[in-house]
């Protein structure tokens, strides 16, 4: 075992212990997605102990887990802030780079932020409660753009159009050729980042190349992006497939 990997073991048992003992709630910061497979693998360790994740929306890539012997937790540690350009009209084309760089530029980890949002150039930012006044109060500027921050609510965040709809041409449902499709990229490229470890299927590693996809899946590329699999709307005589996804922005 690696030495990271043995150190979020002890983490998240440490926090599934408290749990027990203190019959409290007990939570992570925003784990990425492979510290998410990490804490999934210690769930037959403590069979007392319950654990959820969630990140704010269903199809969230970062995540916090809860620990829990009783009651489901409700995640109100978490807050939900819109960062909108003061001008549109005469705002920078901002990205998530620039939206996250602006906040870690105010001493904030990466860990305390979970997804960042974009749709129209309004970023829709999921943080720990404990980080929502200091992102209000200090963030004024995102790239040589002057923003304006309010709190949401998960309601407002629910609307938010976070996918674009992509139709893609497959030979088959095996993982690499959906992948390729939906990013336009070469087969060897996508066998590098299957190989390399960047590839998730519903937030779990995926080493597999022949993987079959299955309808609602969410397949993560690090690097690439997010995109979840709906299914196979028809077949062409040639025998190839149609299917359909939509991608996260």
């Amino acid at each position: 075992m690696e030495k990271e990997e043995l150190i979020l073991r002890n983490k998240f048992l440490d926090l599934a212990r408290n749990a027990y003992f203190k019959n409290i709630v007990t939570h992570s910061t925003f784990l990425n997605l492979y510290e998410q497979t990490i804490s999934e693998m210690i769930q037959n360790e403590l069979p007392n102990v319950k654990s959820i994740m969630f990140g704010g929306y269903s199809e969230a890539e970062r995540k916090v887990v809860c620990f829990y012997c009783d009651e489901k937790p409700e995640f109100d540690m978490l807050e939900y802030i819109r960062v909108a350009p003061v001008n549109k009209k005469f705002a920078d084309e901002l990205t998530h780079r620039d939206f996250l760089g602006a906040i870690m530029n105010l001493g904030i980890e990466r860990h305390m932020i979970g997804d960042i949002c974009i749709v129209d150039n309004v970023a829709h930012i999921i943080t720990l409660k404990s980080m929502a006044d200091t992102i209000i109060n200090e963030l004024g500027t995102v790239k040589h753009t002057k923003v304006v921050l309010n709190k949401e609510s998960i309601e407002n965040l629910k609307t938010v159009n976070r996918v674009e709809y992509k139709k893609i041409n497959i030979p088959s449902e095996r993982l690499d050729s959906v992948i390729g499709s939906i990013y336009n990229i070469s087969r060897s490229k996508v066998n590098m980042y299957i190989d390399a470890g960047r590839v998730f299927i519903n937030s779990r590693q995926c080493l597999s190349h022949s993987m079959k996809v299955k309808d609602g899946d969410i397949i993560t590329v690090r690097g690439l992006g997010r995109a979840k699999f709906l299914g196979i709307s028809s077949t062409s005589r040639k025998g190839r497939l149609f299917a359909e996804t939509e991608v996260f922005r």
